[in-house]
């Protein structure tokens, strides 16, 4: 125990020091170029298999038919079996990322990253309306992880690491470098510092590179985006409002029911071989004939924008999207949420779009208008990270004439979202992955292991302007160095916190997993 503290303490000496600092950096873009290189893999393959489902199934015969449920079947089954080995490898990827990071659980970076990576070509290959950019976050954060531990870094340096993997992750998912980079902040480290803010950027500049190499620089969506005039401001606040309105109404029930169909369906009990083997038949059934709303859908988004579809066939397209994307999710494979929520985000903006076209004289401009406020409302919404938000689709569109109004719907959609008390959907996910009891959150073997936390003191916190004594904080935990302004000093009880400060303390992993979340909701937490 005393060896492994004076090592602690030795480690966040060698942060302090300028070298250690380059060295760090220069490991970032390691991790972002290596994240960067994954992702893109794992977008072409997926974008062949998409293709090869497409092209099997564009003559239907019985043959076809019963070969092609037998080969949906058998990835289902390959992909139960890596999640029954790896559990930590299901969904998006980014509650485990947040679970990292607050020392909760640990990754066994080298084969989650394979299974991660497989397990997400086999269930998005066949349909599965589920994301690529989760799992790529995930990805990154396991390629960060494994960069600390191939260079032997401090717990300290970790969290940079797999930050900046999931920055990368991001980036190189959407070809949206600085929306990557604001995620990573926003979302899962909710705090930056300068060092923290270069690193990340520099992680998800390289990512971007390695993107751009190999697949070229076009953005997300390549159409030629008017933001319509407007003739009364009054008017196109007032649509606005009741725009923001109906985002936040579906937004929370994109909620609801993703975290209700994920219960339902761990609640079949039913041997879990069997009861994937039952529940593939619908991914085939809907890669056969709705194949519209299998995948992401970024496709779907393409043709949305370019074509216009009767009201009746948009409402039936937005319905089948929704209730698929929860049965998908609620399996447990690796696949994310993030694309799919963009796709219904702008398929409520385009039903909302038709409805003023059709019954209030609006230009067709405004179709597409509300489709790219959907996107960036319907995320903030459902994820509560309205930054994010608004450089994704700025970035995704290549288009900033939106910016203005990307940044009113998205305040309004916020305000909403406090008003009708929604939690942010990660966070929801979070929190019940560790109250499942069949979820691997500890490592007995390891509870007594050394570990470093970096807690953030936010403004009017629960923690600005107190003594260190007056904390009360369990004994187990040891704070051994305040950072203010680029300096760093050894606290004592009289030591007052200020906004801004960075607090590394030293205790056990078991501690950490136990008091880490309340430590940081505490230091940020107005009051």
């Amino acid at each position: 125990m005393a060896k492994d503290t004076i090592q602690e303490l030795k480690n966040i000496q060698q942060l302090k020091t300028r070298k250690r600092n380059i060295f760090l950096i220069f490991l970032c873009l390691l991790t972002g170029m290596i994240a960067g290189g994954i992702v893109v893999l794992y977008t072409v393959l997926l974008e062949k298999s998409s293709h090869l489902r497409n092209s099997f199934f564009t003559e239907i015969t019985p043959l076809k038919m019963i070969t092609g449920l037998a080969i949906f079947i058998l990835l289902g089954l390959a992909v139960e079996f890596m999640l029954a080995k790896y559990p930590l490898i299901g969904g998006s990827g980014i509650p485990q990322v947040s679970g990292l990071l607050q020392k909760k659980i640990q990754f066994n970076w080298f084969p989650e990253l394979l299974t991660k990576f497989f397990g997400g070509v086999f269930a998005i290959g066949t349909g599965m309306s589920m994301g690529r950019e989760g799992p790529s976050i995930h990805l990154g954060a396991l390629v960060g992880e494994g960069i600390r531990k191939i260079f032997k870094v401090s717990e300290v340096e970790e969290k940079y690491l797999v930050t900046c993997g999931a920055s990368a992750g991001i980036s190189a998912a959407f070809n949206a470098p600085l929306a990557g980079t604001v995620f990573a902040l926003e979302e899962l480290h909710k705090f930056f510092s300068p060092l923290l803010l270069i690193c990340v950027l520099v992680a998800s500049g390289g990512a971007n590179y390695i993107l751009r190499l190999i697949l070229g620089s076009e953005t997300t969506f390549q159409y030629n985006f008017i933001l319509p005039k407007t003739a009364s401001p009054i008017f196109t606040l007032i649509i606005t409002v009741v725009f923001a309105l109906v985002i936040t109404i579906s937004g929370k029930a994109f909620s609801f029911f993703l975290v209700f169909f994920q219960k339902k369906y761990k609640n079949i009990k039913i041997n879990r071989y069997l009861r994937v083997s039952i529940f593939m038949v619908i991914p085939f059934l809907i890669a056969v004939f709705f194949k519209d709303v299998t995948g992401g859908g970024h496709l779907l988004i393409v043709r949305m924008f370019k074509e216009s579809v009767p009201l009746k066939i948009l409402v039936l397209i937005l319905f089948l999207k929704f209730f698929y994307t929860m049965l998908c999710y609620g399996t447990g494979f690796p696949g994310g949420i993030f694309f799919p929520m963009l796709v219904i985000g702008a398929l409520v903006g385009k039903i909302y779009g038709e409805v003023l076209h059709t019954y209030f004289s609006l230009p067709e401009e405004f179709i597409v208008h509300f489709m790219l406020l959907g996107m960036a409302a319907y995320f903030t919404a459902v994820v509560r990270a309205p930054i994010t938000g608004i450089i994704l689709i700025l970035e995704m569109t290549g288009n900033f004439s939106y910016l203005f109004m990307l940044i009113i719907v998205v305040t309004m959609t916020y305000v909403l979202t406090e008003l009708f008390k929604m939690e942010p959907i990660y966070e929801t996910l979070f929190e019940n992955m560790f109250a499942d009891k069949k979820a691997e959150t500890e490592n007995s073997g390891e509870e007594s292991r050394i570990v470093t936390l970096l807690i953030h003191v936010g403004m009017n916190s629960e923690f600005e302007n107190k003594k260190i004594k007056e904390l009360k904080l369990p004994k187990t935990l040891l704070i051994v160095s305040v950072r203010a302004n680029g300096k760093e000093t050894i606290p004592d009880g009289e030591t007052v916190l200020k906004s801004g400060n960075q607090l590394v303390i030293i205790t056990t992993y078991k501690t950490a997993s136990e008091y880490a979340s309340k430590l940081k909701d505490d230091a940020a937490k107005i009051v």
